[in-house]
């Protein structure tokens, strides 16, 4: 399998993970062999990332694809920007906007930790829609509390609710 190595500064690294999981599927390479053979083409502050982990996790691409994520700021509001301000590109066709959307909110979704359900749909919708409605200084508050459900989200903002009723 020959991929051109991944470059920081010039490649996009969503794009760059995307063809080489395609690429793995076409030729067959089993999931357990995948952070191997993506290491080969990783360079600079990606290669670091690969090689900061630890033995015993280092043959996990799940866990080696989201380190690079976080290292090079994919994370959900990373692709929550990526998903909103999307607008067609030169040489691109609406069919090709359409999947790379696709692509983005399929990661966002997975990155909030929602199901891929009806009803995990309707609670990643209504929690983003509940935290833009909050003032900056709640937003900040609930961004220091980390990755929440709908129903987490809803309990910390009923508690905070509830305080603020009381004093005042």
């Amino acid at each position: 399998m020959k991929l051109p190595p991944f470059r920081e500064e010039k490649d996009d690294l969503d794009a760059y993970l995307n063809r080489f999981e395609r690429t793995c599927t076409t030729f067959n390479v089993p999931q357990q062999q995948w952070s191997f053979q993506l290491a080969r083409f990783l360079q600079g502050q990606a290669l670091d990332v690969y090689q900061r982990m630890n033995d015993e996790d280092v043959g996990d691409y799940d866990l080696l694809k989201n380190n690079l994520l976080k290292r090079f700021r994919l994370t959900e509001g990373g692709y929550q920007k990526r998903f909103k301000q999307s607008k067609i590109e030169n040489g691109e066709n609406p069919e090709q906007l359409i999947d790379r959307l696709r692509r983005y909110l399929q990661m966002l979704r997975q990155m909030a930790g929602f199901e891929q359900t009806y009803e995990g749909l309707g609670d990643f919708i209504l929690r983003d829609q509940f935290f833009i409605t909050c003032d900056k200084p709640f937003q900040t508050f609930l961004k220091e509390k980390g990755k929440m459900t709908l129903k987490e989200m809803s309990q910390v903002a009923a508690k905070i609710y509830r305080r603020t009723w009381i004093c005042c």
